[in-house]
């Protein structure tokens, strides 16, 4: 049976590590999905290889009906879990996938939150035994005989993860693809995302996941004048309590001429990029 590798790496340091994955899938796409998990996050790829990776598990259980509208029956394993931080909407459904599938490897920022729903994220993670990597700046995730990337742009080091609020400490990623680029900003605010722009780090995407369901906190223009998206997801769900996505940002997409799309309008969205 043929085999592939998972490797993280962190530039500039003597971190390497990989793992065995599943038998290579036949598909010539890398398929991408921001699942419609309603007000919460959830987001899943998988490369033509066969390499799995979900980032972020939504408000409730509903992301297992979400994996198994993409997965087969027969397929219990997810290569790769990203947390990008530990509120409620990204890390409920979490619990769930730990004891609904076997998780190999799981990066977050070891952020924690004194909530039940935390403890319970916690009590998962350590019954699921999988691979543990704290995510900083500067980390690269490749996978063996593919040309996908996933590039770790935030947080820095030094930073004291657990003196900051929560979405201040939100992993942010930049999946690349070949020619293709999405970057992912978790609940990020705008002070990051401007600092982010004055890294100087390559952030020019296709596909830009809004920060923050849409929130007037996130989606800073110097950050849409740098990242030129061609189309912004935005996940969200239907009447929230949060007035979700806000007048102002949906103007700042607009007026950079930037498509709009939004899991409550339709649903689950797919690319499938080749």
């Amino acid at each position: 049976m043929r085999k592939s590798l998972i490797v993280i790496l962190l530039l500039g340091a003597s971190f390497t590590a990989s793992v065995l994955l599943h038998e290579v899938a036949s598909s010539s796409s890398l398929e991408l999905a921001f699942f419609d998990v309603g007000q919460g996050d959830a987001i899943f790829f998988e490369t033509p290889q066969g390499h799995q990776v979900l980032i972020d598990g939504g408000p409730d259980t509903r992301v297992l009906t979400r994996l198994g509208e993409v997965m087969p029956f027969w397929d219990k394993s997810i290569d790769l879990v990203v947390v990008t931080h530990p509120d409620a909407d990204h890390i409920t459904g979490l619990v769930s996938v730990f004891e609904r599938y076997k998780v190999k490897n799981v990066l977050w920022t070891g952020k924690r939150k004194d909530t039940k729903v935390f403890e319970a994220f916690v009590q998962a993670l350590e019954k699921e035994g999988a691979r543990e990597v704290v995510a900083r700046a500067g980390q690269k995730i490749l996978f063996e005989g593919s040309k996908a990337e996933l590039e770790i742009l935030y947080p820095n080091e030094g930073i004291d993860i657990q003196q900051e609020k929560s979405n201040e400490t939100s992993i942010i990623i930049r999946l690349v693809y070949g020619e293709y680029k999405v970057l992912l900003l978790g609940d990020t605010i705008k002070k990051i995302e401007k600092g982010l722009v004055k890294s100087e780090q390559e952030l020019e995407a296709d596909i830009l996941k809004i920060a923050h369901h849409g929130s007037k906190t996130s989606t800073a223009r110097e950050l849409l004048e740098v990242v030129r998206p061609e189309i912004a997801i935005i996940s969200v769900s239907k009447d929230n309590r949060y007035g979700h996505p806000s007048a102002q940002t949906l103007a700042s997409l607009t007026e950079y001429g930037i498509n709009i799309r939004r899991t409550d309008q339709e649903g689950t969205i797919f690319f499938y990029l080749k």
